[in-house]
C-alpha cells in the first residue's frame, strides 16, 4: 500500500529529507490546492456469528470526510480526516448502541529550495489494539492520537551536495488505561546528486523512546543508499546497520531496502524488499495514515522492538479493458521480537476491480486475505478473509447513491463471521484516491 505522505518506516528514524531534497524546484513553487468534503448518510443490516453466539443489528448513521492538499511556495499541507456516528439496535434486546469512530491524519511541511531551515508538524488519529489476532468487533479497538513536529538545518557544500541535521519529537496518547509514550529522534543526512537521474545518500540517526511505566529504549541506525529515476520507473537501494537497547536487552541487525517500480500509461508495478529494526510505538507516532477508505487496523499491533523482513508486490493495470482498473497486491513479512526472539510470519493477498459501467455508474469488487503463522511459517494459525461489492450511481455533480455488501470472517484464534448490507447517499465532492 503506497504511503500518501513523505514519512515512512525506516529502521529507528523518520527520514523526511530525501523527499524534500530531491523534489523539483518547479513543483515546490507551484501554487496548487484541492479539497474534499463529503457527507454520507447510510442504513445497514449486519449479522455476526461468533463461536457461541450470534447477533443481528439494524443501524443508521452518518459519516463525514474532509481532506485538503495545499501547496504554496515553501508551504505544503496534506490532510485527511473522517468520522462516523452510527446507532444500532441488536436482535438480542440490549437496546440501542451508539458507535463513534474518528480516523485520519495531517502533515504540514515548510521547505524552500536552497534555504537553511525546514519544518514539519503532523497529527494522526486511528484505531489500535494491544494484542495480536484478527477481530471483527470494532469495540476491540481503542482510539489513539499522535502528534509530532520536527525541524532541520540544511547546508550546501556544493552545487550537487546537501547535508541536513534534524530533530523530530512525538507524543502518543489514547483512551483507557494504555500508557502514553514520547519519542525524540535526531538524524543527519548527506545527499549528493551523481548524475541527472541518480542521487546517493548517507544517513544516521538516534532515537529515544519512553513509555510510561517502562524502560527507555534507544535505537541507532546508519545506512547508505541510492535512488535513480529511470525512463520506465525508478530504482532505489540501501544497506546499513541498526542497534536497539534498553536495560533488558541489546540487539544489532543489518537493515536495508531494495525497490523497483515500472510505470507506463496503463500500468504501475512496484516490487520492494525492506529489512528494518524499529519499535511499533515509533511507527504509530511518526507514520501518518495513508488515506481514508483503506482501514489497515489489523496490522497495528504492539510487539515492542522488532526486526522485520518484508517483501511486497503491487500491480495496477487498465490494460484488461477500457472501462476497468485492476489492482493486485501480495505481501510476505516476518517479525522477530527482539526481547524474546519470538517470530511471526504475516501473509497478505488481495485483488480489486473497479468497473465504470457508464459515465455515472461504477461497480467495485474487492477481496483481501490476511494470515499469521505464529509457530511455523508454513502453518497458518490465524487468518481473515474479507470481500466487498459496491455499486455507485452519480445522480448529480455533488450527489451519489449506492449499495454495498461485504462479508468478513476469521479462522484460528477466533472464529467469527460478519455479513453486512448497506444503502448510502453521499453529498459533496470526493477527489481522494482510494486504490490499494
Amino acid at each position: 500500500m503506497e504511503d500518501a505522505f513523505a514519512t515512512r518506516r525506516c529502521g529507528s528514524c523518520v527520514v523526511i529529507p530525501l523527499v524534500l531534497l530531491m523534489a523539483p524546484t518547479s513543483v515546490l513553487h507551484a501554487a496548487e490546492s484541492s479539497y474534499t468534503a463529503t457527507t454520507t448518510l447510510f442504513s445497514d443490516l449486519t449479522h455476526s456469528e461468533y463461536e457461541s453466539d450470534s447477533d443481528t443489528r439494524a443501524g443508521a448513521g452518518i459519516r463525514g470526510d474532509i481532506g485538503a492538499d495545499l501547496t504554496s511556495g515553501a508551504h505544503s499541507l496534506v490532510g485527511r480526516y473522517g468520522a462516523t456516528l452510527e446507532t444500532e439496535r441488536s436482535s438480542r434486546g440490549r437496546g440501542d448502541d451508539d458507535n463513534f469512530s474518528l480516523r485520519g491524519s495531517s502533515r504540514y511541511h515548510y521547505f524552500q529550495p536552497g534555504s537553511r531551515f525546514d519544518f514539519n508538524a503532523g497529527h494522526s488519529v486511528r484505531s489500535v489494539r494491544n494484542d495480536t489476532g484478527f477481530r471483527l468487533d470494532d469495540s476491540s479497538y481503542d482510539t489513539q492520537n499522535s502528534a509530532s513536529a520536527g525541524a532541520g538545518i540544511n547546508f550546501y557544500p556544493g552545487d550537487v551536495t546537501t547535508f541536513r541535521v534534524a530533530g523530530q519529537g512525538s507524543r502518543t496518547w489514547q483512551e483507557g488505561d494504555t500508557p502514553d509514550s514520547e519519542s525524540v529522534s535526531v538524524n543527519a543526512n548527506l545527499s549528493r546528486q551523481v548524475s541527472e537521474q541518480t542521487s546517493v545518500f548517507l544517513t544516521g540517526s538516534r532515537t529515544w523512546e519512553e513509555e510510561e511505566g517502562a524502560d527507555e529504549i534507544i535505537l541507532d541506525s546508519a545506512s547508505v543508499g541510492l535512488r535513480s529515476m529511470l525512463h520506465n520507473g525508478s530504482f532505489s537501494a540501501s544497506v546499513g546497520v541498526s542497534s536497539a537497547e534498553n536495560d533488558n536487552f541489546e540487539n544489532e541487525a543489518v537493515i536495508g531496502s531494495l525497490a523497483r517500480t515500472w510505470d507506463t500509461s496503463l500500468t504501475n508495478t512496484r516490487l520492494k524488499y525492506d529489512r528494518t529494526q524499529s519499535s511499533n510505538l515509533l511507527d504509530l507516532a511518526f507514520a501518518p495514515i495513508p488515506e481514508l477508505g483503506i482501514e489497515d487496523e489489523f496490522s497495528v499491533r504492539y510487539q515492542g522492538v522488532t526486526v522485520r523482513d518484508q517483501l511486497s508486490l503491487s500491480h495496477r493495470t487498465r490494460r484488461i479493458c477500457d472501462l476497468c482498473t485492476v489492482n493486485l497486491i501480495g505481501q510476505l513479512a516476518k517479525d522477530e521480537e527482539v526481547a524474546n526472539g519470538d517470530e511471526t510470519w504475516e501473509y497478505l493477498a488481495g485483488a480489486g476491480v473497479r468497473l465504470a459501467v457508464t459515465d455515472v455508474k461504477s461497480l467495485s469488487l474487492d477481496y483481501r486475505w490476511q494470515g499469521d503463522a505464529l509457530e511455523e511459517r508454513s502453518t497458518i494459525d490465524d487468518e481473515r478473509h474479507s470481500f466487498a461489492v459496491t455499486y455507485r450511481h452519480q445522480l448529480t455533480e455533488l450527489a451519489t447513491w449506492g449499495a454495498s455488501f461485504d462479508t468478513a470472517m476469521t479462522r484460528g484464534l477466533s472464529d467469527e463471521e460478519r455479513y453486512r448490507a448497506r444503502l448510502f447517499v453521499t453529498l459533496g465532492w470526493d477527489s481522494m484516491n482510494q486504490e490499494w
